[in-house]
């Protein structure tokens, strides 16, 4: 996930203005989402297949399952300060007055 959001600033740069409508903003961003989610799960699945591993006697190789275990954690943490963030943009838009 990290690597991903690492990337978003040469992506935006790079993509070319298009006009935006509501559904096509909603699909990137759900896109987006999606791509992060996906990466979350695969970094929580290897930390965990990598653990299997260990406690099986399959892989003695404990600073790479620390590792593997750390880059889910921070994979996490890093999803949920972004939803908590989008949660609260998304508070701070409902308690508008129009």
């Amino acid at each position: 996930m990290v690597g991903y959001i690492q990337k978003q600033p040469y992506i935006l740069k790079n993509a070319a203005p298009k006009p935006a409508t509501p559904q096509s903003a909603g699909k990137e961003i759900v896109g987006s989402f999606q791509k992060m989610f996906d990466s979350v799960n695969a970094d929580q699945m290897t930390a965990d297949k990598k653990i299997a591993e260990m406690v099986a006697g399959k892989n003695k190789d404990i600073p790479g399952t620390m590792v593997a275990m750390e880059k889910a954690d921070i994979s996490l943490r890093m999803l949920m300060a972004v939803r908590n963030k989008l949660v609260g943009a998304y508070e701070e838009i409902m308690r508008m007055q129009v």
